[in-house]
């Protein structure tokens, strides 16, 4: 009796658990399948925030810019991936797609898309017609989805009055045709004279600079007989070496030897005034002409010390007024 008991005993707590184990099942079950709708509703509440729409929807002409910015709201933990933007480029009944700009705002709950689109309208109807911007879907993923079905925001098409820019067709336009007309020519004839003036007056300048600076042989006047001396005496006060009364005499020389050129024959201080008769352009230095043969005569036979280095300077200096002189500046 006792052993039925026990089995008795043992069977019914055997259903208990059963009954136990049954009821938590069950429960899970729903709790999951209410997770799931809850997930699918939190899709479901991704929405359009604000949608701005071009402000005029009438006199739109060819090439024209129109702009729809929307601010799509979007839960955790769904989110709009890159490619579900639409593409630059796109085009469809006459509108492209020529900007696409999206900016994300990620917040704890939710993540915000600002996205710019912008449109253009082109085609070549002649009359009036009713044109409308393309509706576009933003596909959400991440997240369950219910039945495999796909979510999406969807922003509805905005219509609007597209204008042609003439009225008419290829017969109109040919009628209103208007013939070539070839401007007026602006009159240079003042700006012309002032630009020969100026490029004569800069090259009258820097001829007379060359032929009063410059050193060489090879224009005309510039081998003279003073313009020889004056670069013989150039050369000797910057050569190296202390000058001493034997380059002093020698600087005399290239003196004497440029007047007796000019001369044709050996001048002495009697000549001067013959000599100044003879090449008028050094009249003006008769004075000067009259000290240096002066000098000239004293440092022959005086036995002073004298500062060579200081004549032969002085020497340079009236070498190259004697040269002015002779090329008639």
């Amino acid at each position: 009796m006792k052993i039925l008991i026990s089995k008795m005993t043992a069977s019914a707590n055997l259903a208990a658990y059963l009954l136990a184990a049954g009821l938590v099942l069950n429960l899970s079950a729903v709790v999951a399948k209410e997770a799931e709708t809850t997930q699918v509703a939190d899709a479901a509440v991704a929405k359009i925030v604000s949608l701005t729409n071009p402000s005029a929807s009438y006199g739109v002409q060819i090439g024209d810019k129109l702009s729809r910015k929307v601010v799509l709201d979007v839960p955790m933990p769904y989110q709009i991936a890159k490619e579900a933007f639409p593409k630059k480029g796109k085009k469809a009944n006459g509108i492209e797609l020529v900007e696409v700009n999206v900016e994300t705002d990620q917040q704890k709950t939710r993540t915000l898309y600002t996205v710019s689109l912008g449109y253009q309208a082109f085609t070549n109807t002649n009359t009036p017609a009713v044109m409308q911007l393309p509706a576009e879907q933003f596909t959400l993923t991440g997240g369950e989805k219910a039945d495999n079905q796909t979510m999406a925001i969807d922003l509805p098409a905005w219509g609007f009055w597209f204008s042609p820019l003439v009225s008419g067709n290829a017969e109109t336009a040919q009628k209103n045709i208007q013939p070539e007309f070839t401007p007026p020519l602006v009159a240079i004839g003042a700006h012309q004279t002032r630009l020969i003036l100026f490029l004569s007056v800069l090259a009258a300048s820097l001829l007379a600079l060359l032929y009063i600076n410059a050193d060489g042989n090879w224009l005309p006047f510039m081998g003279g007989a003073f313009a020889q001396a004056h670069r013989q005496l150039k050369r000797l006060s910057k050569s190296s070496g202390a000058k001493t009364a034997k380059e002093e005499k020698q600087a005399l020389v290239y003196i004497h030897q440029a007047f007796n050129k000019l001369y044709r024959a050996n001048i002495f201080a009697r000549d001067i005034e013959r000599f100044v008769t003879m090449r008028p352009s050094f009249k003006k230095m008769k004075g000067d002409i009259e000290q240096f043969f002066n000098y000239s005569n004293q440092s022959l036979y005086s036995t002073e010390a004298r500062d060579s280095a200081k004549v032969i300077q002085n020497l340079v200096q009236l070498s190259k007024q004697l040269r002015d002189c002779e090329r008639g500046v």
